[in-house]
């Protein structure tokens, strides 16, 4: 914010349609047929574009856009390739992708604005102005004074409703600060019941 940047979220993409439009092209992926479209003997069904639902398409999709950005002339930054930089002149541009939506941040509206008259001419988006949400975090932007605040809050509040605690009162600590445990205090993993297992487990996974 410092930087006079614009933080915008660029789109949310529809994938029904890019992701149909995707190629797989590092694995071989073969189809059983539903009840009514049986193949000709002898033959099976090949996956030749990648699905909206199928595990690999969001890798696959990746892996065509990252080549658009790559041929419009953006370069990686780090080494998971999923935020990339472009610069033209004083002029820098900032995305970071995740599956289908993407942010980015610019000191060039006029840069800003022919980068996604470009990318709407390869992919099916929705430029969504300036950013208020993001993966689940809340994001308000002061550009007076250069700052910018990021907030969870309604994350817990989900996650508080989601297991039955919304009424639950305020501790210091998670637990006792007293209190001591060894290791009999385990039970064995057959004696754990499945779905005590499995809330934990989501409780856990959720934090």
């Amino acid at each position: 914010a410092k930087q006079d940047y614009v933080l915008e979220e660029i789109c949310k993409m529809k994938l029904n349609m890019a992701k149909l439009l995707s190629q797989l092209q590092d694995r071989e992926i073969y189809l059983k047929l539903p009840p009514g479209y049986e193949p000709p003997p002898g033959k099976t069904t090949k996956l030749l574009k990648s699905l909206y639902r199928l595990k690999q398409a969001p890798a696959a999709f990746h892996s065509l856009f990252e080549k658009w950005l790559l041929y419009y002339g953006f370069t990686p930054i780090g080494g998971d390739r999923v935020t990339f930089q472009y610069c033209k002149g004083t002029s820098t541009l900032i995305l970071s992708i995740y599956v289908d939506d993407g942010i980015a941040v610019c000191n060039d509206a006029a840069l800003y604005k022919q980068f996604l008259s470009d990318l709407a001419k390869q992919f099916e988006l929705s430029d969504q102005g300036p950013i208020k949400w993001y993966l689940g975090v809340n994001i308000v932007q002061d550009l007076r004074n250069g700052t910018i605040k990021m907030c969870q809050g309604q994350y817990v509040k989900d996650i508080l409703d989601r297991f039955g605690m919304t009424g639950a009162n305020l501790v210091a600590t998670p637990m006792e600060p007293n209190i001591h445990l060894v290791r009999a205090d385990c039970p064995a993993s057959d004696d754990i019941n499945p779905a005590f297992r499995r809330e934990y487990q989501s409780i856990v996974g959720a934090l």
